[in-house]
């Protein structure tokens, strides 16, 4: 999938990001929050669904998902 938004392409093809044409370093869990709000849209999705699907059978506290916008 490539999305480009503002000045900015996702490819989950080739696992980039980039902002003005130059590459942007996103850790891989980064990436895949991004890819599944991208995926999603124009749906919203919650914090559980968002918790399920970046870590699933996991226990992680909610300041995960915090660090990773």
């Amino acid at each position: 999938m490539r999305v480009r938004f503002g000045d900015c392409l996702f490819d989950s093809g080739t696992r980039e990001l980039s902002r003005d044409a130059k590459p942007v370093h996103v850790s891989p869990k980064a990436f895949r929050f991004l890819e599944l709000l991208l995926e999603s849209r124009p749906q919203v999705l919650s914090k559980e669904q968002l918790h399920q699907r970046l870590w699933p059978d996991t226990f992680v506290s909610e300041a995960n998902l915090a660090s990773l916008a």
